[in-house]
């Protein structure tokens, strides 16, 4: 049998289903579900940080911002010109380990990297940078395949020895925080 004469009748079948398809176009039917168009993210680290505790840890007067259920966005500023500490923090869910996840980050051969026991964490990592009259301070700890990141950065003066303590607290207080929740697990 050639070519020609087996497609004449799939051609032909396939027009008589877009001919009954078309047929059924003109029936009613029903609105379409309002489906959320973003996913709920998982975590906010603002769950367990606020401007009384940025206060305590870095002695900054903050203000709030956590961003929307959908994009969280734990950041803590201060009033503009103000020479104060901005605190941010954040978190990524990554399926391997916190030693994998360093390796794609690209740090300089040179960077201060400390790694500091914190309580419940499987890993952390804190980085210290001063560099053009400020310090950056960013810290990071893994529970489960939940990675939360905190950065701070401070203008001259500062006082490196606070930011450093301040920020292996606050992984502590959000390690804690992820390993009573469960969402790491």
């Amino acid at each position: 049998m050639s070519d020609l004469r087996r497609t004449a009748p799939v051609a032909a079948l396939l027009s008589a289903l877009a001919l009954l398809l078309a047929a059924c176009g003109g029936e009613e039917v029903g609105a379409k579900p309002d489906l959320p168009t973003e996913t709920p993210a998982l975590w906010n680290p603002c769950d367990v940080l606020d401007p009384a505790y940025v206060k305590a840890q870095f002695g900054s007067e903050t203000t709030e911002h956590s961003g929307t259920p959908t994009k969280p966005e734990c950041r803590f500023a201060p009033a503009e010109g103000s020479g104060e500490p901005v605190v941010t923090s954040n978190y990524l869910l990554f399926p391997g380990t916190l030693e994998e996840a360093w390796a794609t980050m690209g740090q300089q051969p040179d960077a201060d990297v400390r790694t500091p026991a914190i309580d419940r964490a499987d890993d952390a990592r804190v980085v210290v940078n001063a560099a053009e009259d400020q310090l950056y301070v960013t810290g990071f700890v893994q529970n489960g395949n939940l990675i939360q990141q905190v950065d701070v950065v401070d203008p001259a003066p500062y006082d490196a020895r606070r930011i450093v303590r301040g920020v292996e607290t606050t992984l502590t207080l959000l390690s804690g925080h992820a390993a009573e929740s469960g969402v790491a697990s």
